[in-house]
């Protein structure tokens, strides 16, 4: 389809504008390439988190060792951090669409080659380090070029709606499966010993490789005039590239300001949150692991609600962006002075669905502002910087949050609560800040 062909397509701005309720959310499903990739992403997005359960499961079956799975993890993400920066870059050269289409057709291999040794008896852990290694290269580039392929199958005033389509599902998706992946697993077990549930697993590993499959189909057959690589450089000035996108996030005020929001994010939240929960829910709740999977789950609903919200109702004045953006890390710290001192598992879930409903609220509003703002031929780049300082800084504040949690779990939740709504509070006392620069 052609660039031409997707103006016609889609509606216009002042017919969008008259669009109520619901009905903007499922508009961007009428342009064939947003079906296309839409269809595979929430092909693939069911099969990962397939795989989110298979994948460690597996690896306490292979060793018996949860520090084997924090190998696994930082042999993940590690080069899922270094190389997203590349993976811009390569975005822009390439366009999004080949290298999304590559990425995808690696992840099939790898999935389908792990499923024949896990049926077969014969895999150990350093094909399992191998399988996580290439997984975190792949997502270095796939992640940055999924962000900049939207921006150019779908016209600017559906990005909301179509983000939300897409984020939407991805949170259905971590809510369902995990539970499918435990039903397959035990279903499909043979019998006692650490060996048993190596049919179940070479099943879900199996079904997640089809997956991607169906995905790479889909991407494929999109066709947009307007996915075309853009960067003309040689490969020797690759650096250069790179330093284009940090150069021009850095520019670019208002990026800039929100680059160092999700960067105190990243350090301040995401440790204590994913090292601390699972942590509190050993040590203060009768429930335990249900504990654990019901708190994520009401998040994960919070989040569904927030998002689904972002791409159905009218989207506030940018001005506004700001205030919101930092009333999420005031609500986000708020929540974890709550952890700190709830003892009702009750009070834990609803303080996690109120954060999760804001915070996916703004990832779409957020999401769609960047991705009309940011010029079609650095889209790539810039999005990979701006994710690496939102997830590549994540290890580092796992790794600080496991090591203090060990001397004191509500001392964690205390002090980070604290440093984020402290800087909140400074920051709403800032206009720049306060407004994004935005007028």
């Amino acid at each position: 389809m052609t660039d031409e062909s997707v103006q016609q397509t889609a509606p216009r701005p002042a017919a969008v504008s008259r669009v109520a309720g619901n009905w903007e959310l499922i508009r961007p499903l009428r342009l064939r390439n947003f079906r296309l990739l839409w269809v595979g992403s929430v092909i693939s997005m069911v099969g990962s988190n397939l795989t989110m359960i298979a994948f460690p499961w597996l690896v306490l079956k292979l060793t018996g060792d949860p520090l084997a799975m924090g190998v696994v993890l930082a042999v993940s993400g590690v080069p899922r951090a270094v190389f997203m920066i590349f993976g811009g870059a390569l975005t822009d050269r390439f366009s999004a669409r080949t290298v999304m289409l590559w990425s995808t057709w690696v992840r099939m291999i790898a999935l389908l080659l792990l499923a024949a040794l896990v049926y077969t008896e014969v895999v150990n852990m350093w094909m399992v380090y191998t399988v996580s290694f290439v997984f975190g290269v792949v997502d270095a580039f796939a992640w940055p070029a999924s962000s900049a392929l939207m921006p150019k199958l779908v016209p600017p005033e559906l990005l909301p709606p179509a983000n939300a389509l897409l984020q939407g599902f991805s949170q259905l998706s971590v809510m369902l499966g995990p539970v499918l992946a435990g039903v397959l697993i035990a279903m499909f077990s043979t019998g006692a010993g650490d060996r048993a549930d190596l049919p179940g697993l070479a099943l879900v590993f199996f079904l997640d490789g089809l997956g991607f499959v169906v995905a790479g189909v889909c991407i494929w057959l999109i066709r947009s005039d307007r996915d075309q690589a853009t960067a003309t450089s040689s490969f020797g000035r690759l650096f250069h590239a790179i330093a284009q996108g940090f150069v021009h996030m850095w520019q670019d005020l208002p990026v800039r300001i929100m680059v160092l929001v999700f960067s105190v994010f990243a350090l301040f939240f995401r440790g204590p949150y994913m090292v601390g929960i699972p942590v509190l829910c050993d040590q203060r709740f009768d429930e335990g692991a249900l504990a654990f999977g019901m708190i994520s789950s009401a998040f994960g609903l919070g989040a569904l609600v927030g998002i689904v919200a972002a791409g159905s109702l009218r989207r506030p004045p940018e001005r506004w962006y700001g205030r919101l953006l930092l009333a999420d890390l005031l609500v986000l710290g708020g929540g974890l002075f709550v952890y700190a001192q709830a003892d009702s598992l009750y009070l834990v879930m609803v303080t996690a669905a109120v954060g999760g409903l804001l915070d996916g609220y703004m990832m779409i509003l957020l999401i769609s502002w960047l991705q009309a703002r940011i010029a079609s031929h650095l889209m790539g780049r810039v999005m990979s910087v701006i994710m690496f300082f939102n997830s590549g800084l994540a290890p580092i504040s796992y790794g600080l949050s496991g090591a203090l949690i060990r001397i004191s779990l509500d001392g964690v939740f205390m002090a980070a609560g604290g440093i984020l709504v402290a800087l909140a509070v400074v920051g709403f006392l800032v206009p720049t800040t306060r407004t994004l620069a935005l007028r």
